[in-house]
């Protein structure tokens, strides 16, 4: 699986760069939460409500060696054209 991997020094970076992009990302002590509107949110076991609407929300957890493994799926690529 393709990872994107971040330490202490450019986490809050990392994070002000994908919240550039639109991604919903924000840091829940040192874990890392990633959200992403979807009405089956209700159904699903990563389901929450947040800002009037269902949707998943994935938790990444620095690792022992101070690391975060991001899965590249969550990474927000593009930017939200207004």
């Amino acid at each position: 699986m393709n990872r994107v991997i971040i330490d202490h020094t450019n986490a809050d970076d990392f994070v002000a760069d994908q919240v550039s992009k639109n991604s919903d990302v924000s840091w829940d002590g040192w874990d890392l939460l990633f959200y992403s509107a979807n009405p089956n949110g209700f159904n699903d076991k990563n389901g929450v409500f947040k800002n009037g609407q269902w949707g998943v929300q994935a938790r990444v957890v620095v690792s022992d060696d101070g690391l975060w493994k991001i899965p590249a799926k969550y990474i927000g690529t593009r930017r939200k054209v207004s």
